[in-house]
């Protein structure tokens, strides 16, 4: 395949042997095998050179494919930095509302060639992904620890029930008898806000409230914003809109917990280079308002 696209590029058997330092029978050799693997002519000759033949054409297209996903594999499995090439970087959602962009503009400042592919998804789908190794390092929220998984805290980011005044009044106190017969939004499980919610009514020794749910957060801040809904949420995913007073952020008989915000990355992961991706991720939330460093608590 390699003496296919070095003939492609290069136009002559002649000038593809010179650039890859072999002869020219072995350059031709590689192309007969080539060809009569695949059971078809790649090439015709035009002067003194060579052109591609239809079939030719389709082969290198593929080679170029094929070779791409070969470098690939060595450099995930030969130890070498996974940011040389491209970077399967997950992100849960309220991270991508709020701080992804600048952390990717960070990535690419100090990898120009790097090749960023995101995968948005709630936590728990991120740690699976993470653990069949479809992703390289995710920024999400987890409560746990894991076999497959190694996580490393960067942030806290409060929790609090959110809403309006259309919906509730601002003097409201929250706890799970005063949620009764309200029309309540969560993200379904699993998922660690929903988690997060059934832990607080059973310590206050009530049943789960019933919930409308929906699968994106960001589509649940804009209901709460639109004054159609309540709903357990990140404070940072509102917190223009609660400075502002459109959006409510209700007292609580009983506080949460803030969510735990991990990097995170299958423990068989070796490489400084996902260390900066951790470094990077850190130091924009460390600066983003409304999340605080895990050592201040």
């Amino acid at each position: 395949m390699e003496a296919l696209l070095a003939i492609a590029k290069y136009g002559s058997f002649h000038a593809a042997a010179c650039r890859m330092h072999v002869t020219q029978p072995t350059i031709s050799m590689r192309v007969r095998e080539l060809e009569s693997t695949l059971g078809t002519r790649l090439f015709m000759r035009a002067g003194r050179g060579v052109t591609l033949t239809p079939s030719g054409m389709l082969a290198v297209r593929y080679a170029e494919q094929a070779l791409g996903l070969l470098e690939e594999l060595e450099t995930r499995l030969g130890g070498k930095a996974p940011l040389n090439g491209t970077l399967r970087l997950g992100s849960s959602e309220m991270i991508a509302m709020t701080s992804l962009p600048e952390i990717v503009r960070q990535l690419e400042g100090r990898y120009p060639g790097l090749q960023i592919d995101i995968t948005v998804a709630n936590s728990f789908t991120l740690h699976d992904l993470l653990a069949t190794g479809k992703l390289d390092i995710s920024l999400l929220t987890h409560p746990d620890t894991s076999r497959l998984v190694r996580l490393v805290p960067i942030a806290l980011a409060e929790v609090g029930w959110l809403g309006s005044e259309k919906r509730l009044s601002a003097d409201t106190t929250f706890s799970p008898a005063r949620l009764a017969g309200q029309s309540l939004l969560s993200v379904p499980p699993p998922s660690p806000l929903h988690e997060m919610l059934v832990e607080w009514c059973l310590k206050e020794n009530a049943p789960p409230p019933m919930l409308n749910t929906c699968s994106s957060l960001s589509i649940i801040a804009g209901l709460v914003r639109a004054g159609i809904a309540v709903s357990l949420l990140p404070v940072c995913v509102l917190a223009d809109e609660i400075e502002r007073g459109s959006v409510i952020r209700y007292q609580q008989r009983r506080a949460f917990d803030p969510l735990r915000i991990c990097a995170a990355f299958p423990r068989t992961a070796s490489g400084s280079d996902l260390n900066c991706v951790v470094e990077i991720a850190t130091d924009v939330l460390s600066r983003h308002r409304n999340f605080s460093a895990i050592s201040s608590r």
